[in-house]
C-alpha cells in the first residue's frame, strides 16, 4: 500500500482504549483540497475552512501527512476498486491487532471526509458493512437525508451517523433530533447541560458515537487555531451554560 490507510494512534482514537474499543480512523483530503472532485457535498463555509482534517493535529505539523491523504483522496476517487482492497486489507489487518488485544473494533470512515458509503461497493459488489458485518462503522455527516436514514433505522445496521451543525444547518439539526438521531455540536464556551432541551454529552471523551444513547447533543470543544479564533457561528459561543 502506498499510504497508510487507518489512523489508531492520534489523540481521540487511543481514548477508546478505556472503553474496550480499538478505533480506526480513515483520513483522506477533505472537500475539494486533493482536485478530483468534493469529498464533502453538504458541507458549508466554515466547515470547509476549519475542516480537521487540514487544521488541526499532525496535519498542522507534518507537511507529509496532507500529501498521503490528499495522494489517498485522488487514489479513492480514480481508481477506486483497487483502493478499496486496500481499505479491506486494512480492515482486515485491524481486526487481528484487536483480536490479539481483545478489544472490539471500531472503524470510522469518513475522518475528514463525508462520502456516504453505504453506497459504495467494491470489485464484488459489496459495501464496506456488507463485507464487514459483525464490525461497528461510525461517522458524522452535514448531510440531514442521510442523517434521518439512519435515524429512521434506513442505514445498515452496523453503521452509526451523527449528524454535525454548521453556521448553515439549523433547521436540519432539529429534523435529525426530531427524528430521533443525535446532533454534533461544537461549543466555544464550555459545554451546557442542554441545548435547544436536547441533553448534551461530551463527545471529546472518545469517538465511539455509536454508544451515545439517542437524541441527544454531542458537544464538542474547538480543535485547531482556526476553529478556537472562529466567529461566523460554526464554533456556537452564544447559549447558556445552565
Amino acid at each position: 500500500m502506498q499510504n497508510r490507510i487507518f489512523s489508531s494512534d492520534n489523540p481521540k482514537a487511543i481514548k477508546a482504549q478505556t472503553y474496550g474499543w480499538r478505533n480506526a480512523i480513515h483520513y483522506m483530503a477533505p472537500a475539494r483540497l486533493a482536485g478530483v472532485g468534493d469529498l464533502c457535498a453538504d458541507k458549508s463555509p466554515a466547515c470547509e475552512l476549519l475542516c480537521l482534517g487540514v487544521t488541526s493535529g499532525a496535519a498542522t505539523y507534518y507537511p507529509t501527512v496532507i500529501q498521503s491523504r490528499i495522494a489517498k483522496a485522488r487514489r479513492f476517487m480514480k481508481d477506486r476498486k483497487t483502493y478499496l482492497n486496500d481499505v479491506i486489507r486494512s480492515i482486515k489487518s485491524e481486526i487481528r491487532t484487536s483480536d490479539k488485544a481483545n478489544v472490539k473494533l471500531c472503524v470510522r470512515l469518513n475522518g475528514s471526509t463525508d462520502i456516504p458509503f453505504e453506497g459504495i461497493r467494491d470489485a464484488d459488489g459489496l459495501t464496506l458493512m456488507e463485507r464487514f458485518p459483525d464490525i461497528q462503522f461510525t461517522d458524522y455527516t452535514k448531510s440531514a437525508k442521510r442523517a434521518i436514514a439512519h435515524a429512521q433505522g434506513k442505514m445498515p445496521r452496523n453503521y452509526h451517523l451523527t449528524f454535525s451543525r454548521s453556521e448553515t444547518n439549523w433547521s436540519d439539526c432539529l429534523r435529525v433530533l426530531q427524528a430521533g438521531g443525535n446532533v454534533a455540536v461544537i461549543f466555544g464556551n464550555g459545554l451546557p447541560k442542554a441545548w435547544r432541551f436536547y441533553p448534551v454529552i461530551n463527545g471529546d471523551e472518545h469517538d465511539l458515537r455509536h454508544l451515545d444513547p439517542k437524541r441527544v447533543v454531542v458537544g464538542l470543544t474547538p480543535k485547531g487555531p482556526k476553529a478556537k479564533k472562529d466567529q461566523s457561528g460554526f464554533v456556537l459561543r452564544d447559549y447558556d451554560l445552565t
